[in-house]
């Protein structure tokens, strides 16, 4: 990917990010507060006129403020296909390379466009799930990871340079002697969309995980 390209895909997945914070965080405290300005000026009507007087500019400020940052939150979020996975997949990177010091790129093939949200969700549980094992198991430097957006279907590909499967190692799509519930949880999530999942050695050393997910679905 080009520096300009990825500079755009960090730009994107840190106001994704503060959008995120914001609504998550901001806005519905000012919703709350906004709700107890008015109930207090209704419980306290009797009350002295400069009490309530108060109250009532307190819950139209409030409510000011909520719908501003309203606007903020729309003009921050994702409005393009790009901004949407891509962005998100490059914010997880980051945040796992600035935990782990472990170097990775992403590359993008084909038009990134907005799929169905499960599809969206569920490529996005299994990158996560496949960093948390690079990070826990692999002993990896390196991690690359691919978005194929295809006619028909979107592919992830994960794929690290650690010290591979263990020898013996078999994914299972039931998990056995408290093992193989992260590979039992992505591979029932990718079923149920009608996708397919993989898991192998590479030969030149490394784990590669290959996530094929129908670009349209409806949950089996």
């Amino acid at each position: 990917m080009r520096s300009a390209d990825l500079a755009t895909l960090r730009v994107s997945a840190e106001r994704q990010r503060i959008a995120g914070a914001l609504h998550d965080e901001v806005s519905q405290l000012l919703f709350a507060m906004a709700a107890r300005a008015r109930r207090a000026y209704e419980l306290h009507a009797e009350d002295p006129a400069e009490l309530r007087a108060t109250v009532r500019l307190l819950g139209e400020q409030l409510q000011e403020a909520q719908d501003r940052l309203r606007a903020v939150i729309r003009g921050c979020g994702p409005t393009a296909a790009e901004d949407a996975v891509p962005a998100t997949t490059q914010r997880n990177l980051d945040d796992f390379t600035d935990r782990t010091g472990i170097t990775t790129h992403l590359l993008l093939s084909g038009r990134p466009e907005h799929l169905a949200p499960a599809v969206e969700r569920v490529a996005l549980s299994c990158l996560r799930q496949a960093l948390f094992n690079i990070e826990r198991h692999a002993g990896a430097h390196v991690v690359i990871v691919t978005l194929d957006y295809r006619p028909d279907r979107l592919r992830l590909v994960v794929q690290d340079d650690g010290r591979g499967l263990p020898a013996g190692f078999e994914p299972r799509v039931v998990p056995a002697d408290g093992h193989h519930w992260g590979f039992t949880s992505m591979a029932e999530q990718v079923e149920q969309l009608g996708g397919a999942v993989e898991l192998r050695q590479v030969e030149q050393g490394g784990t590669q995980l290959r996530v094929q997910l129908p670009r349209a679905t409806e949950a089996r």
